[in-house]
């Protein structure tokens, strides 16, 4: 029997969910092609510091709005080192580096960095919420995606996970829903901020999570999109338990943090197409 942690694996894949698809992006279009909405927009980043992250306090950290990914990077850097990034590779194309930190209790930092390829940060946002992308890269664990415009650059999105295994048995199908607010910084760049809607009703008590708070950075670098994630997270010991010997969540961390990396393979296979039909 494989251990409960898989199911947190989906914990940040929905992390930078934050357009629809080319199909449905009239839901959330404001007259761009790409469909980008935004709640905020400052011309630079924040230039004011953020408070770091430390063991122990994880419930009272403030990912603040406007921050750079470097920025948000070095406040994570009292519980991590920048060395503990761990390259992943798998089979089905997924690549990037991720890391899992315990921050004390249930708490557990987890984070990931990828680069898509060929791209602006607007068409990575809608490539993470095509629902034929979920589905065709997590389909053992994503039963449903509905994502809806609440506001300018708000959005709610409903998860439904299909039944997972976990050490007692299985559980049911899971539902959450989280709230998004997007930002975007100078010409291209995008920040989102994720959180958990603790008080939807649709949500079940069983989840992978009861708190969740996320940073997603898109930032163009030169013709690639660096993609920076780091979440924040009290995880739901139902799901992912605290045995006497050994300690899930930090593998759930590790297993959230691989989450969301299809997408510098979903960009390599768009550009492999777009030259060959150039050819």
């Amino acid at each position: 029997m494989k251990p409960a942690p898989r199911v947190v694996a989906l914990l940040l894949l929905p992390l930078l969910h934050l357009l629809i698809s080319e199909a449905s992006a009239n839901i959330f279009s404001d007259g761009n092609d790409a469909g980008v909405t935004f709640n905020q927009h400052r011309r630079n980043y924040a230039r004011e510091s953020l408070t770091k992250l430390k063991y122990g306090s994880a419930d009272t950290f403030n990912f603040g709005r406007f921050q750079s990914p470097d920025a948000v990077d070095e406040a994570m850097s009292d519980c991590r080192s920048s060395k503990s990034f761990k390259h992943h590779s798998s089979r089905d194309g997924k690549e990037g580096y991720y890391c899992s930190t315990r921050l004390g209790g249930d708490w557990v930092l987890a984070e990931s960095k990828q680069v898509a390829k060929n791209c602006i940060p607007a068409e990575v946002l809608a490539a993470y919420l095509d629902g034929s992308n979920q589905k065709k890269w997590n389909e053992d664990k994503v039963l449903d995606i509905n994502v809806s415009r609440t506001g300018q650059g708000l959005y709610n999105q409903a998860m439904v996970l299909k039944p997972q295994r976990v050490l007692t048995g299985k559980t049911t199908v899971m539902r959450y829903t989280q709230k998004i607010c997007v930002d975007k910084i100078g010409n291209s760049n995008y920040n989102a901020f994720v959180e958990l809607d603790t008080k939807s009703k649709s949500n079940t008590k069983l989840r992978p999570f009861h708190i969740l708070k996320v940073n997603v950075g898109l930032e163009q670098v030169g013709n690639d999109v660096h993609i920076y994630a780091a979440g924040i997270m009290k995880v739901n010991r139902k799901i992912v338990p605290n045995l006497v010997i050994f300690d899930a969540s930090g593998l759930a961390g590790a297993m959230a943090g691989k989450g969301t990396l299809w997408l510098s393979k979903h960009f390599q296979d768009r550009s492999s197409k777009i030259q060959k039909n150039t050819i």
